[in-house]
């Protein structure tokens, strides 16, 4: 149990270090693009190119984890953020490069996450897989924190802008720890293990195999539009501000409270389903974080609004780690690899398609339309939540 705890310690780590990748690099790729003087609009060429790799390759990736174990997953994760921070330092003048490097750093999270997110599914017992996934998503929440403060870094020309090429290389130090944290981390489930349980399954068999299971659709709903309204909600921030006339700085607080009230909501959560049960807090956390959006749709100042993101991060917090608990009692052993790539390419297919509609709206109504919409659509969220398990029966084998 002890060696069990120690891994886990190093995987954690690991979930540290990636999402600080994830999280400093892209926007800093963002923020170059426009200072080549490209259009606002290859952002989203960008974002695009970010998704289409776990849209792709998530399955097989599920697989690899499921047949191979965990650890070769994790290792091709550090080895794709290697190639992105190189990407980003040699060919960061070019657009083509730093779509390159998007393209990697999406390669990077897929693996990496679903290498991370298989261990814990198999590491973890049923009855504690709440304070487990809510202990991890603590980690990576702190990551989504940490990894934006590498864009105040002064630049060395005395530029307002994040200074590019010492991000990057910052990122490929941080991959090359992946990389060595990535080899210490030993399989739950290695190739013996999938032996034993018959021959493996083609994937896309396996993935509809699972979508047929009762509860996993809704699942995987849940997880893609809360995960989409967090994707809005920093794309849209800064046009708020615009339309309002309140300060930047005033984005940079709002989302620090965010961060750190969802960090809260984490660290809890174990005592909040214990009390109350998965069930009531999935679709208590899904309304709420509807409300919350639908208020930043309303003409309140800046205090209002922070408290408004206060709300959502402690509401939305909750959603994500249960939806993973919730996946993985569903799921049997073997396939918990696929299970956790089936939720990534619901996410990504869910931040892809939402924030283009939405795009659209602004148009006609501005911020106000976009979140009031938003919340709209986490009020499905709380319904699908009510297909949700309030304790551990039922756990696949």
């Amino acid at each position: 149990m002890a060696t069990r705890r120690g891994v886990l310690s190093v995987l954690l780590v690991h979930a540290l270090f990636v999402q600080m990748i994830s999280y400093a690099l892209r926007p800093a790729i963002s923020y170059a693009i426009l200072e080549l003087g490209y259009s606002s609009s290859w952002l989203g060429v960008a974002t695009a190119a970010f998704a289409i790799p776990p849209l792709v390759f998530a399955l097989p990736a599920g697989r690899m984890a499921d047949h191979v174990g965990e650890r070769l997953c994790l290792v091709i994760g550090a080895l794709s953020f290697l190639a992105a921070g190189f990407a980003a330092l040699l060919a960061g003048g070019s657009l083509l490069g730093l779509l390159a490097a998007t393209v990697l750093l999406g390669l990077g999270v897929l693996f990496s996450v679903v290498g991370e997110q298989a261990w814990v599914m198999r590491a973890a017992a049923p009855a504690r897989l709440d304070s487990a996934f809510g202990l991890y998503t603590f980690v990576t929440s702190t990551g989504q924190m940490l990894g934006p403060v590498l864009l105040s870094l002064p630049h060395d020309d005395g530029a307002d802008v994040p200074p590019f090429a010492m991000i990057a290389g910052i990122v490929t130090c941080m991959a090359s720890l992946c990389l060595i944290l990535s080899l210490l981390i030993p399989p739950v489930h290695s190739r013996s293990t999938a032996s034993r349980n018959g021959r493996p399954r083609p994937v896309l068999r396996g993935a509809v195999q699972l979508l047929r299971m009762s509860g996993v659709l809704r699942a995987l709903i849940v997880s893609s539009l809360v995960l989409s309204s967090l994707d809005i909600v920093l794309a849209y921030l800064p046009l708020l501000s615009q339309e309002r006339g309140f300060a930047a700085s005033w984005i940079t607080i709002m989302l620090v409270a965010r961060g750190a009230a969802t960090m809260a909501s984490r660290i809890t959560l174990s005592h909040l389903t214990r009390r109350f049960g998965r069930r009531h807090i999935l679709v208590a956390g899904s309304i709420l974080s509807a409300l919350s959006l639908m208020a930043l749709a309303l003409p309140l100042g800046v205090f209002g609004l922070t408290v408004a993101m206060v709300i959502y991060g402690l509401a939305a917090g909750t959603v994500q780690p249960l939806t993973m608990s919730w996946i993985t009692l569903l799921a049997p052993v073997r396939q918990r690899g696929v299970a956790a790539s089936l939720r990534l390419v619901g996410n990504r297919a869910g931040q892809t398609v939402i924030p283009l509609v939405v795009a659209g709206l602004s148009v006609l109504g501005g911020a106000a339309i976009v979140f009031g919409v938003t919340g709209a659509s986490l009020v499905c969220a709380a319904w699908a939540s009510t297909a949700a398990p309030s304790d551990d029966e039922g756990t696949a084998g």
